[in-house]
């Protein structure tokens, strides 16, 4: 296993809407792929991680629920091909991602969503999901269309925000 390089706002690869795979061309590499990309995520104690996060143009993500217990492990879920199906109701809350470290924001997002979306056995799953899954699926699936949070933050603020952005990138490795 190993921890990859996570891509950093200004990747033209965040800016991507990636296409669908198909699961049989990728299976062969996703036992290792997906070791690598939850080893990556846990290390910098992210919920979840888009493929083109590592800098991979593939239709994929995988999402960390922590558990109950801080001993208990994460709920994982792999998602291949995902598409948001169904959105219900909006909270704004704050919310960072791994590809601007250090940036947080308010930014509305559905609270309750519907996904379809192969597993890594290539199975189809439709999951109705609510709280901090909903936010989750919606993130990366905003990472895989090529979509950031910080295009969902108030317009008011977004010069603010790219102000801080800024400051910040000058931290990024």
């Amino acid at each position: 296993m190993a921890i990859l390089r996570i891509t950093k706002y200004g990747e033209p690869i965040l800016r991507q809407k990636l296409k669908p795979v198909s699961y049989d061309e990728i299976a062969p590499q996703l036992p290792q792929l997906l070791k690598d990309m939850e080893e990556t995520c846990l290390a910098v104690r992210g919920v979840g991680l888009a493929a083109n996060q590592i800098g991979l143009p593939l239709r994929l993500a995988v999402i960390l629920l922590p558990g109950e217990k801080e001993d208990d492990p994460p709920t994982k879920y792999v998602i291949i091909n995902p598409e948001i199906i169904a959105k219900h109701g909006e909270k704004i809350e704050e919310e960072g991602c791994l590809s601007l470290p250090g940036l947080w924001a308010e930014v509305p997002r559905a609270t309750d969503v519907t996904v379809k979306y192969l597993d890594e056995n290539g199975q189809a799953h439709t999951k109705r999901a609510r709280g901090l899954l909903a936010k989750a699926f919606q993130h990366e699936v905003d990472h895989l269309d090529g979509k950031l949070f910080v295009d969902l933050v108030d317009p008011k603020l977004k010069p603010e925000v790219k102000k801080i952005i800024k400051k910040l990138r000058a931290k990024w490795d």
